[in-house]
């Protein structure tokens, strides 16, 4: 059970290193060229192409570091390539933003503004936007690793539990607009 905590954390560490470097992106506006809704309609327009692009590929770039932190063990669940490390974060970021995509649809639909919550049920919606990311890499590592549901489960509440502190730090600091 250890070694599931273990690889949550580290195999975590892009997906987080990729949506903070995201929120910077965001906030100072950068590629701003990309910064185009997916589909305004549909899901508002802080779902941008700019997103779509840029998680995946910072992901892909940090993903790496698992080289650098797993030296020592003969790990068989970390990715032990370049290659391998580049693709297994390239679709954790993907999963990352294409799990947004529901919520966010049913947000517009329920009357939501875009980058806010539904009135009714906002407590809901609040958890709803953690889980449906922390769905989207769970699965994008279950596709490409060889875990255990017992690695995938905590990978999925490691995620759970570093997307509230993260969004609080990048609130603090400024580099989000809201807690959550």
């Amino acid at each position: 059970m250890f070694n599931s905590f273990y690889h949550a954390g580290i195999l975590l560490i892009p997906v987080i290193l990729g949506g903070c470097l995201h929120m910077v992106i965001v906030t100072k506006n950068y590629f701003s060229c990309w910064a185009i809704p997916v589909h305004q309609r549909y899901f508002g327009y802080n779902k941008t192409w700019r997103g779509f692009i840029a998680v995946p590929i910072i992901t892909a770039l940090f993903s790496p570091l698992w080289l650098i932190l797993c030296t020592e063990t003969q790990d068989t669940i970390i990715p032990r390539t370049i290659g391998s490390c580049l693709f297994t974060g390239f679709l954790a970021g993907l999963g990352y933003v294409l799990f947004e995509l529901p919520n966010s649809w049913l947000k517009r639909r329920l009357g939501a503004p875009p980058g806010q919550h539904p009135k009714q049920n906002k407590q809901l919606f609040i958890l709803f936007d953690q889980l449906d990311s922390a769905i989207g890499i769970t699965m994008a590592y279950l596709i490409c690793l060889n875990l255990t549901y017992i690695d995938a489960f905590f990978i999925f509440l490691w995620f759970l539990i570093s997307a509230f502190i993260v969004k609080n730090m990048l609130f603090l600091l400024s580099l989000k607009k809201t807690r959550f």
